[in-house]
């Protein structure tokens, strides 16, 4: 996961590398370095492959709300749900409506923009198997937004587990 500071910098993390935080002024700097660094914490030689996820922090009535977006092949659908959460997000009353769902264990609201090929795996190999939570958020043909609550470990609000569904089962299935 890649996130950006306020101050222009980036840094990643990865739940399938626990305590990882890499960080560098700039996203090109951390795209050059990103693949010694994660074989150096993994003990594997690289390189490795490596879907780079984009995360963006929104403050919603005091509470933390992160978009994430997968850099792949489904880029502009990614995008478009994006758009819909801050659609969402600019309207003060609406906003308000995507606080309360599910929280990971630093009390964000993580939504996840997914495509309806997206598969369950998918979103559980997002999730630190210590503890953490997710909502993968989908647009519908008709601009509204659909969202599947996941989590794992001690979640803070009823939702999905990853044992709720097979790996290879697409979200297009599930909703």
């Amino acid at each position: 996961m890649v996130r950006f500071t306020d101050d222009g910098g980036v840094y990643a993390t990865s739940p399938q590398v626990p305590g990882l935080q890499y960080g560098r002024p700039s996203l090109a700097e951390l795209r050059a370095d990103l693949d010694e660094a994660l074989a150096v914490h993994v003990e594997q030689a690289g390189p490795l492959s490596v879907v780079e996820h984009h995360e963006y922090r929104h403050e919603i009535a005091d509470h933390e709300l992160v978009v994430r977006l997968a850099v792949d092949e489904h880029y502009g659908e990614r995008v478009a749900v994006g758009e819909r959460l801050g659609r969402i997000m600019a309207v003060p009353q609406q906003a308000k409506s995507l606080v309360p769902a599910v929280t990971n264990s630093a009390g964000e609201t993580v939504y996840v923009c997914s495509v309806p090929s997206d598969t369950f795996g998918w979103l559980v190999t997002q999730l630190d198997p210590r503890g953490d939570a997710l909502v993968a958020a989908l647009t519908s043909a008709a601009d509204s937004l659909v969202t599947l609550p996941l989590a794992v470990g001690d979640a803070t609000r009823p939702a999905w587990h990853p044992s709720s569904f097979a790996p290879q089962d697409r979200l297009s299935e599930i909703m």
